[in-house]
Order: C-alpha cells, then structure tokens, then sequence
C-alpha cells in the first residue's frame, strides 16, 4: 500500500517539464504568474489559484524557464478505475457516496486551474507541514487535513471562480505585461527600471509593484533570470566565447555574470554547463 502522501513541498523550481504523476496533485500558487498546461489545456495560473492534476495526467510548463513564483503542493495517492472514476487512498475518511460526487466533480472538469477557496492555502501548508512530522498524532492530522484539501478543492471548482484573463486586466497591468514579453524578447538590452516605468505611463513605485505582482521577481532578479536562460542556449548551440555570450545577455561583467549564472542554474559555471 502506497503512502498517503505520494509527494509533498514548497517553495519554487527552476524548471517543469512535462511529467505525470501517480496520484492527484493539488498545487496553490503563492506568487508568480505561469501558464501550465495539462494534457493540450494550457491556462494562466496567478496568485491564490489552485491548480490540480488527475492520475497519470501530463501536465507541466510550456517555458523552460518560469518567471519567479512560489506554491505549496501535495500529490495525495490516487487512481483511476477503468471508467476512469478517481479510487483514493483508503486513509481518506470519504463515505462511498461522498468519494463518488468528489470523483465526477474532479474527472467532469474541463479545467485544472481555479481561484481557490479562502481556506484551501493554509490547508494546504499545513497538510505540508504535518507530512514532514513523523509522531503519530500527525499522521492522523495529515489525514484529515488531506480530506479537507480536496474538499476545498471541490469547492473551488464548484464555484467556478476561472483565473481571469489577461484581456480583462486593469490597463495599467495590461501595459506591465506587454513590458515583460518585451524584455523576454530582447532580454540583452541595457533596460533601466526609470525607462521601463516611463514607458508604461507609471511612476517607479507603482511600476515595480505591479512588476513584482505580475512575476514574483523585481526587475533586477526577472532580468538575469531571462538573461541566464539565453546564455544557456547560446552554451548549448554556439561556440561563442562565454565572455562574449555575457556581454551579449546583457551582463556587465564576466565576473558578474559568473556569479549570477551559478544562481540560476544550481551551482553550475558556465564551462560545466556547456560541456556537461
């Protein structure tokens, strides 16, 4: 018998390729903006959005690279029958009737992301929290926390609550956003936050609040992010000199860009990079 708790965390990572999981996945996005994409179903995913994931579902991020977030999850065990009705794991404390709504409302979705329920983040954290303790009172706190999270769950789905697009904005967000797939697309720039500000008609405050919102990075952090991505591909498909590479990504200094590349890459040097 699997445990109950398959995977559990926090935090953020660098990259999420397209994987499945043997269990149903519940994700709550602290901060970052992302788009995620479950079988061909690609979707936005903004701050207080929880975003689940069925049995043996593909699902990951379509950028190799995601812009700063963070999230909570758990992967609580799970599968689904031959008429693909979700079984849990018996340490779940559902009636069969209960399980049986819970499994069409999660198998009838369209959709995997949703704003979630006022209760269903701290839920989550502590679910997380209690996985790490070993004593068994906890084991059967983690129990009924888990219950709890998939209740929320279907009650954020019930209510129907979508993320909502980027069409319907604010425009002073809408023009940020157009800012931020400018800078992805010419990251080797020499772009400067009183610039970037200007050209979206907002003062700098309000401009680098409304940044650190729609990324979960400031400026600074968000441009070396993007700038250590393409130094990566030019390691992987050139033999430009790694000098020459940090100067074109837009970092000022090798010595800089050394030490940044090492931060957002887990530790790698440029020259371990290339010839790994």
């Amino acid at each position: 018998m699997p445990p109950l708790i398959v995977q559990s965390g926090s935090g953020s990572i660098r990259q999420l390729p397209l994987h499945k999981n043997l269990g149903l996945e519940i994700i709550f996005i602290r901060r970052g903006q992302l788009v995620w994409q479950a079988e061909d179903v690609k979707e936005s995913v903004i701050p207080g959005t929880v975003y689940f994931i069925l049995p043996g579902q593909i699902h990951g991020s379509e950028h190799e690279f995601e812009p700063g977030h963070e999230w909570v999850y758990v992967v609580i065990s799970a599968s689904l029958d031959k008429n693909k009705k979700l079984r849990f794991h018996p340490d779940l404390p559902f009636p069969a009737s209960e399980a049986a709504r819970i499994s069409k409302r999660l198998t009838g979705s369209k959709r995997h992301a949703f704003l979630a329920s006022s209760a269903l983040g701290d839920l989550l954290s502590e679910l997380v929290r209690g996985v790490r303790q070993r004593e068994d009172l906890h084991r059967a706190k983690v129990r009924l926390l888990a219950a709890a999270v998939v209740i929320e769950l279907v009650r954020s789905i019930a209510a129907g609550k979508s993320v909502e697009p980027v069409h319907v904005r604010p425009a002073t967000e809408n023009r940020v956003l157009a800012v931020i797939e400018k800078l992805k697309k010419r990251p080797g720039e020499k772009w400067t936050l009183p610039q970037l500000a200007a050209d979206c008609r907002l003062g700098r405050t309000q401009f680098s609040t409304i940044f650190i919102r729609l990324t979960g990075d400031t400026l600074i952090r968000f441009l070396n992010r993007i700038r250590v991505q393409l130094a990566c591909r030019m390691l992987r498909e050139t033999n430009t000199p790694i000098t020459q590479i940090a100067l074109e990504c837009g970092f000022e200094s090798s010595q800089y860009f050394a030490r940044v590349f090492k931060q957002f890459t887990g530790g790698f040097d440029a020259r371990t990079y290339r010839n790994q």
